[in-house]
């Protein structure tokens, strides 16, 4: 299996904590994420970088895979970048 390593944005919810908490040993920081207050327009937002995400997956189902991976909602999920390319 191929891996990437992905930065995501997503809305601060307690689903969206319940998945990063269910997926912690692929977070790449030892604090896991960052809440910025106010980023999106009125809300917060939470940042994580995870690694060992499944490459073939990723490509071929996009943000499915992202949320299916977290067990959040599509609106749960605003952007997310290669990690490795933005180094």
């Amino acid at each position: 299996m191929t891996t990437i390593t992905l930065t995501l944005e997503l809305h601060h919810n307690n689903r969206t904590i319940k998945g990063l908490y269910a997926v912690e040993d692929h977070f790449t920081a030892d604090y896991g994420f960052t809440i910025r207050p106010g980023a999106f327009p009125g809300k917060d937002v939470i940042e994580v970088t995870l690694t060992d995400l499944d490459l073939g997956r990723f490509d071929s189902e996009g943000d499915a895979y992202l949320c299916d991976f977290l067990q959040i909602l599509p609106g749960d999920l605003i952007s997310w970048y290669d990690a490795e390319e933005a180094a």
